[in-house]
């Protein structure tokens, strides 16, 4: 592989792991929520999520790639229609709108509960940053989470190591343990998956128009294996403190903190950059389905300002009931890609 090849395979890839590890990822609520709660078994839906972001990124980057599909409006246009791609269209701008407040919401948490700042302070603070970084576009995000994505893995994989055999550490009087949202984990990873890639799409889609069958394939398959990698760590520091989990708003930050105070702002800076990587992905593809009724630079401007009034909501609680609502329309959307390759298949 040639050394531009290189590059934009590892762009692809660290912008699918940046679309993804946001502050429900990062902090340790999504996985609390949606696998911790089924205990050891948990761990399967943790890799099986992993093996569907490598294929389904995979997928999705080799049908818009050979068919030069250049946005996700265009993605869901060939997928089911004028009608059906409107439809879809609206739920998945109203989901990265979502998806923007629970960021801000993230940060607000964030920064009340570790500086002790007012609320509100850090979803104002985030939301400056995310102005900043999208005022250049697509390349700036581009160029933001290849920064990024290595900083929060090495930070996670100190936490992981340093935080072992450290459960029975913690007291076990007021244990709050996670109640599974699905019956089966087999469940829990159809709409973990589903609801994270409504997310990745948005900017997995344009760069597959950019970039070669090859740099779509090796760029997709690895953001999507490091994705699995990134939750199965999360997980397994998570595991042994599934009892108390369900009462911390941010859990990743008070196991780091267990295990060494440094660690712990180390891990705020990276949940920080997770809650901002996330946020510009969002914001971004709120802010380009709006440019067709308002220019780009004030639509940024509007969603932020619309965001902030919305996240003085629980983090958590909006983690819980929004997530798993929209992880169905991307397992629905899914479906349909099946279906349509199969028919053009058989059509041959």
């Amino acid at each position: 592989m040639a050394r531009g090849e290189r590059g934009l395979t590892w762009k692809i890839a660290a912008t699918f792991i940046g679309a993804i590890v946001g502050a429900g990822f990062a902090s340790g609520q999504e996985l609390s929520q949606f696998f911790l709660g089924y205990g050891v078994a948990g761990r399967y839906g943790v890799i099986c999520s992993g093996l569907l972001f490598a294929l389904w990124g995979v997928w999705l980057g080799e049908y818009c790639n050979r068919r030069r599909l250049a946005s996700y409006a265009d993605y869901l246009h060939f997928l089911v229609g004028g009608v059906g791609a409107f439809c879809v269209d609206v739920l998945i701008s109203l989901y990265l709108f979502c998806s923007v407040f629970i960021m801000l919401s993230a940060a607000n948490a964030l920064f009340s509960g570790h500086l002790g700042l007012p609320p509100g302070c850090g979803g104002i603070l985030t939301g400056v940053v995310v102005l900043a970084v999208l005022w250049g576009g697509l390349e700036s995000l581009v160029s933001f989470n290849v920064i990024l994505v290595p900083l929060k893995f090495l930070v996670c994989l100190a936490v992981f190591f340093l935080t072992r055999g450290m459960g029975g550490l913690m007291p076990q009087a007021g244990t709050s343990p996670v109640v599974p949202i699905f019956p089966h984990w087999i469940g829990a990873t159809l709409f973990y998956a589903g609801f994270n890639m409504l997310e990745a799409m948005v900017v997995l889609v344009p760069l597959s128009e950019r970039a070669t069958a090859r740099e779509c394939l090796a760029g997709n398959l690895l953001g999507g294996l490091g994705l699995g990698v990134f939750a199965l760590l999360i997980f397994q520091i998570l595991l042994p403190f599934r009892s108390q989990v369900a009462a911390w708003e941010v859990p990743m930050l008070v196991v780091a903190g267990l295990a060494h105070p440094s660690l712990q702002w180390s891990y705020f800076t990276v949940l920080w950059a997770a809650i901002l990587s996330s946020a510009v992905v969002s914001c971004y593809g709120v802010a380009t389905r709006l440019r067709g009724r308002l220019a780009y630079h004030p639509a940024l401007v509007l969603v932020l300002a619309l965001s902030l009034v919305l996240a003085r909501f629980q983090f958590s609680s909006l983690v819980r009931l929004i997530y798993p609502l929209f992880g169905g329309v991307g397992v629905l959307l899914l479906a349909v890609q099946i279906a349509r390759t199969i028919g053009l298949r058989l059509s041959r």
